[in-house]
């Protein structure tokens, strides 16, 4: 503000000569003020500034190379991720493998349980079947004899001999036999 003052003081002084003394005084006073002014701004204002940038710029780098580790990181849990996936893949798999290989071998058990009840009752139905048979070639046995005393008896009503009886009787066991086995 002083060269204002000067400025106004000396208002006949002409701007263009150089030589006079208000001139250099003012020069001198724009000087002085322009340093005091660098030297306030350059404590108060550029230092915190800069300090201010470069705890940013330390804030920034920070930052990046956390972003950095986060993101190897990722990749890495993703990498884990995946192997994990791939893992129980392969676990679900053998679990269905072993799930298959139970349900056959259940179904072959079944099966294999089904035809020795199968079996079973085709042998006792085989037995009851040959019991009945035996039963009656027994029953068919007994009235061929029961017959052919009959036959006997009325033939030796006729007057056959014992020899004829004898031979009769063989004959019809020998008959009765024959059709018992077809």
């Amino acid at each position: 503000m002083p060269w204002i003052l000067l400025a106004q003081e000396h208002a006949e002084l002409d701007p263009m000569n150089t030589h006079e003394l208000a001139h250099w005084q003012a020069g001198a006073w724009a000087w002085a003020i322009f340093i005091v002014l660098l030297v306030l701004l350059g404590k108060f204002a550029w230092g915190p500034i800069a300090k201010g940038l470069e705890a940013r710029s330390h804030r920034i780098a920070e930052s990046l190379k956390k972003a950095e580790e986060i993101e190897k990181a990722t990749r890495e849990l993703q990498e884990t991720n995946r192997q994990l996936f791939a893992k129980a893949q392969q676990e679900a798999q053998g679990i269905v493998a072993e799930a298959r290989l139970a349900a056959k071998n259940a179904a072959d058990d079944v099966l294999a349980k089904t035809h020795a009840e199968v079996e079973a009752q085709r042998q006792r139905f085989t037995r009851e079947t040959q019991l009945m048979v035996d039963k009656a070639r027994a029953d068919l046995r007994r009235e061929t004899v029961d017959l052919a005393l009959q036959v006997a008896s009325k033939l030796a009503e006729r007057g056959l001999s014992d020899a004829d009886h004898r031979r009769l009787a063989e004959q019809a066991l020998r008959d009765a036999e024959s059709v018992a086995r077809n």
